[in-house]
């Protein structure tokens, strides 16, 4: 007897389920370069950089402190909002990379607006070039 019975077709559907969720899906994940599925916790950290501009009514352009979204979110995601125009060190990123559309559509609150852009940079070290990541909404 094995150390696992394989013997029912049941059996082998959690094996397979089990190796493709354990092993499958976070290899093929840092593999791809996203990490989405990848448990990495707080292993790692990067830097990052948002970016908040609304358009208005009007048609003109106006840029928005990152950290005034923050009634607009959890305070625990509040904390992580960075300073304009500042990279900053957190392990965060990807959390904003995942959100940046509802991001996005939360800075429709900021001001009467017509659309939202949201700009994420993330840099893996100092050095690297940022990947950047763009979300956009349109508002009420």
């Amino acid at each position: 007897m094995s150390w696992i019975d394989l013997a029912t077709p049941r059996a082998k559907l959690h094996a397979v389920t089990a190796v493709f969720v354990a092993l499958v899906l976070p290899g093929g994940s840092l593999l791809t370069g996203n990490d989405v599925f990848a448990w990495t916790m707080f292993s790692k950290s990067e830097t990052y950089r948002l970016t908040v501009v609304g358009t208005t009514h009007e048609g003109r352009s106006r840029e928005f402190d990152p950290r005034a979204l923050a009634p607009y979110v959890n305070a625990s995601l509040a904390f992580f909002l960075p300073e304009p125009g500042r990279f900053r060190h957190d392990p965060v990123g990807l959390t904003f990379r995942t959100g940046l559309g509802t991001i996005a559509a939360l800075a429709c609150e900021l001001a009467p607006l017509k659309t939202t852009e949201v700009t994420l940079e993330e840099r893996r070290n100092i050095d690297a070039q940022p990947k950047v990541t763009v979300a956009r909404a349109n508002c009420r």
